[in-house]
This record gives structure tokens, C-alpha cells and sequence, in this order.
């Protein structure tokens, strides 16, 4: 399996099984929440260009917020390429009457799970299992998981960094840097991925009551493998 960082936060490349996936691709400068005076979060560093990158086999997107399912962004795509995403997230892509194909998880050419949150309310806190045929796995969760217990897995994608509202708008957004190495721990992960970390600039309501906490810059766990933009991780 190839895992390619595409940006600072959540969109990644990725090659399982011989397929070609593009994760969460968000490149548009900004993204809204809402409307503006909510919620605006602006990327700070250059973004890919569409059309300069490989067409992908599918389009994955693990979430329905802007910052995952960039509208912006993934009308830039051919319309022919299959999207890959839970139905509430369908559901929100097939009303821009764009994308062609929608592909079920139990449909995907490669073995794909969702691990639901623990709550009902809990729009964020889950996990994504991606599992090839040489038994090797990773799990995605760009916010963290609160979960008991994983399944076993190679490489863990998650949040390193934490980011906290009011309760009465999510609460712990991004879980941060020990529940990440939890997660770890539960999943037998030797790899750490840090995503959904960038040092974003915002404006309106959330970015006014946001706290963020980074983790350390020097860590001495070595799980934690920090790759930079354009730059593969290779594991087999």
C-alpha cells in the first residue's frame, strides 16, 4: 500500500490493491461551515491543482463537512469517477447532480469498514478500516475515535492535534495527541500518520471560541512518522 499526503490537513493519496483512491480533497482556498459568519476556515499554504493530478480510481469521502466534501473542489473532477462515501454523505454529493457513480462500502473493490461513534449525536469521532489482500491495514480518523477497543491494523491516519468548542458545538472536535497514541495502543498501529492538523486561519463564531492545543514538537515516540506534502509512505 502507497499513502501519499496531498496538504497540510485531510486529503491523501492513496494505492491499496491496485486501485487508485483520492481521500477528502479539499483545495479550494477556503470552506464554510453554514455561512461565513459561522464558520470560514482558510488553508495557508498552496493547494494542488486539480487538473494537474492523476485521475484517481475512486473519490473516498469520509465525512459530509466541507473541510472532507468540498463542493468546490470535487466538481473539478470527472464525473465519471465512482465516489466511495457513507449514504448520508451520498446523499449530500448526488444533489449536486455531478458525479455519475456511487459506490457502497460493501461494494468497493477493496475491503472497506466504518466503525460508528459511540453516540447517536456523535457526527465525528469514527473510524475507517482499509484492509488489502496481503492482510496489511490502516484506519482512518481524521478526528479521533473513542472506541474500547480496534481492529488490529498497521498504519493509523488520525488527528494529533487537539481542537475543542463549546459543547453546544461539538465539544472536542479533533480528540489530540493521547488519544491518539490510545488509539495506537488499541489497534497495535506501529505507524502513526498525524492528519487534520493544519495551523488553519479562520474567522466567524467557531473561530472566535476555538481552542487549539498542538502536540509537542518533539516527540520521542517512534510511531509517529511525519511525512510532508507531495512525500509517499510505503508499508508491505
Amino acid at each position: 500500500m502507497i499513502i501519499k499526503r496531498l496538504n497540510e490537513d485531510s486529503s491523501w493519496w492513496w494505492e491499496i490493491d491496485g486501485y487508485t483512491v483520492m481521500v477528502d480533497p479539499w483545495f479550494s482556498p477556503s470552506q464554510v461551515d453554514l455561512a461565513g459568519w459561522f464558520s470560514e476556515q482558510f488553508h495557508v499554504t498552496p493547494q494542488p491543482i486539480v487538473r494537474e493530478l492523476p485521475k484517481p480510481d475512486f473519490l473516498f469521502v469520509s465525512h459530509p463537512f466541507t473541510d472532507h466534501c468540498n463542493k468546490e473542489t470535487l466538481l473539478q473532477f470527472d464525473s465519471s469517477i465512482p465516489i466511495i462515501a457513507l449514504p448520508s454523505v451520498q446523499q449530500k454529493i448526488r444533489k449536486w447532480n455531478h458525479f455519475k457513480q456511487f459506490v457502497s462500502f460493501d461494494k468497493a473493490p477493496f475491503q472497506l469498514a466504518y466503525l460508528k461513534p459511540r453516540s447517536f449525536v456523535d457526527l465525528v469521532h469514527g473510524a475507517f478500516v482499509l484492509t488489502e489482500k496481503t492482510g496489511k491495514s490502516l484506519i482512518y480518523s481524521p478526528h479521533g475515535s473513542q472506541f474500547s477497543s480496534l481492529p488490529q491494523a498497521d498504519v493509523l491516519i488520525t488527528t494529533t492535534v487537539r481542537f475543542y468548542l463549546p459543547f453546544w458545538l461539538g465539544g472536542t472536535v479533533n480528540l489530540g495527541w493521547e488519544r491518539a497514541l490510545k488509539n495506537a495502543e488499541l489497534c497495535g498501529a506501529k505507524t502513526i500518520l498525524p492528519t487534520h492538523d493544519e495551523p488553519k486561519s479562520g474567522k466567524g463564531l467557531v473561530a472566535k471560541l476555538a481552542q487549539r492545543t498542538e502536540r509537542l514538537t518533539i516527540t520521542d515516540d517512534s510511531r509517529l512518522v511525519e511525512i510532508s506534502v507531495g512525500e509517499n509512505y510505503l508499508f508491505e
